[in-house]
């Protein structure tokens, strides 16, 4: 079964900084039409940062739209002062946690929420961190504390529902299986 949906209509219903809304009529597999709503948004970086004591940064913040504090890996938009995704990260790492790398791997790339958005997020890891007395001010309409984690202490916030954000219970995931894969390769030598 060919399961590709076609966009026979689109019509933009809000334009913002961060996003646009627009309500699509498609055709589906079966022929029959049926509406979309889609939010376009500006791509997104992502870091795993990890210090020498071999814990995760993460950021507390206030995210409104869920209308509770969150813990969350720094991250930001790729914006137009970027030139590339690595660009924002960099930035992130040292607006949010006030240090920069030497040392980093792109991760993976992946949507945020595909059910309704095109966000696109890149995921870096970093674990040669240096820290910063010139930090980058944070944005004006920005608000956060940072603080680490060692991957017990994350896995116990997973278990008791403390961390909810999806780019971060991803990044927790991806570093685990790092230091186990890490850990497979030390016991072969």
């Amino acid at each position: 079964m060919d399961l590709k949906e076609t966009e026979i209509s689109s019509q933009q219903i809000f334009q913002g900084r961060i996003l646009d809304l627009a309500v699509r009529t498609i055709k589906l597999p079966n022929g029959e039409t049926a509406t979309r709503e889609v939010i376009k948004h500006k791509p997104a970086s992502a870091v795993i940062a990890i210090n020498d004591e071999q814990k995760m940064l993460l950021v507390k913040q206030w995210r409104e739209p869920i209308k509770q504090i969150t813990l969350e890996i720094p991250a930001g938009l790729v914006d137009s002062t970027d030139a590339s995704p690595l660009d924002a990260m960099k930035r992130e790492l040292n607006e949010e946690g006030g240090y920069r790398t030497d040392y980093w791997e792109k991760v993976s790339e992946f949507y945020s929420s595909p059910g309704f958005c095109d966000e696109k997020m890149y995921l870096f890891y970093c674990d040669t961190l240096t820290k910063l007395t010139d930090k980058r001010a944070l944005d004006a309409d920005e608000f956060l504390t940072s603080s680490w984690y060692s991957l017990d202490e994350l896995k116990t916030l997973l278990a008791e529902g403390k961390i909810v954000d999806a780019k971060t219970i991803y990044a927790i995931t991806v570093w685990e299986n790092m230091m186990l894969r890490n850990a497979q390769t030390d016991n072969k030598d």
